[in-house]
């Protein structure tokens, strides 16, 4: 009998929230919880991910697991409508969130392109098509901006143990771009990859963005060796919020690193 009026209980809220159009969002993908208050509905939101951080308002929102991670039996508690999530997630969990009647949104987000896409996707799932389409515009509008070239060559650290940077087709790839350098590992058809010494000293590198661990560049003699190393030009204290996460901040991120990069030349 208790059952029955869990399952009753569990039916009409269902049934309230789909005729008030009232949607009740968990978003565990930091880039998309940004989205979601730009695009206006940040009330709407009931969870978050442990790293969801932007705007600072929602820190006060209940966390709902980790990044692509959810904790399933909290937010099925907190009775969502809608799960928003980016691709890194296990099937299987998201299978049992849309048989408890939770429409689970699973939405690729790792460079301008598909975030462009994933505004598309959550203003018809948000109900909200004009702050869409202004994102969209804004969008294009900023892709669009002339920029002088700057004649730097840029090297993006990602990692240095093992060492890895940001080849062709990678966010940082394109954020390089965008600012009107060139990509030191541009032409490498890896998005992220490992390289060695040996091929970084063969390389012309002018600056260096350093993403790696903090002060990584002191503890290896090789990186003495480095041109951009002797004469200082290294960017260490870059938001990675702002330039490695694909969200509504993006642009505000990249007219910063030009302007870090235009007293570099």
């Amino acid at each position: 009998m208790q059952v029955m009026k869990t399952i009753l209980f569990l039916i009409l809220i269902n049934f309230a929230f789909f005729v008030s159009g009232s949607e009740r969002v968990v978003s565990l993908s930091p880039a998309l919880t940004e989205l979601v208050c730009h695009l206006g509905c940040e009330k709407k939101l009931i969870g978050r991910s442990d790293v969801c951080n932007y705007p600072h308002t929602i820190r006060k929102i209940p966390v709902a697991g980790r990044f692509a991670d959810p904790n399933v039996e909290k937010i099925i508690k907190m009775q969502p409508t809608l799960l928003i999530t980016n691709d890194l997630i296990n099937p299987n969990i998201a299978k049992t969130f849309e048989k408890r009647g939770i429409k689970t949104a699973i939405l690729k987000c790792r460079n301008i392109s598909e975030y462009k896409d994933c505004v598309k996707k959550l203003s018809v799932l948000l109900n909200v098509p004009q702050a869409g389409e202004k994102e969209l515009k804004r969008i294009d509008f900023e892709m669009k901006a002339k920029r002088n070239v700057l004649p730097l060559n840029v090297l993006w650290v990602i990692w240095d143990s093992p060492l890895m940077v940001a080849g062709q087709n990678s966010l940082p790839d394109e954020v390089i771009r965008l600012s009107g350098a060139k990509n030191v590992a541009g032409q490498v058809s890896q998005a992220y990859f490992k390289c060695s010494f040996d091929w970084l000293l063969k390389q012309e590198t002018d600056v260096i963005i350093w993403s790696a661990s903090p002060n990584g560049y002191n503890r290896h003699r090789f990186w003495k060796k480095m041109k951009a190393v002797q004469q200082n030009k290294l960017i260490i204290d870059l938001d990675p919020d702002l330039l490695q996460r694909p969200g509504p901040r993006i642009f505000e991120g990249i007219r910063l690193l030009r302007e870090k990069l235009e007293k570099m030349q």
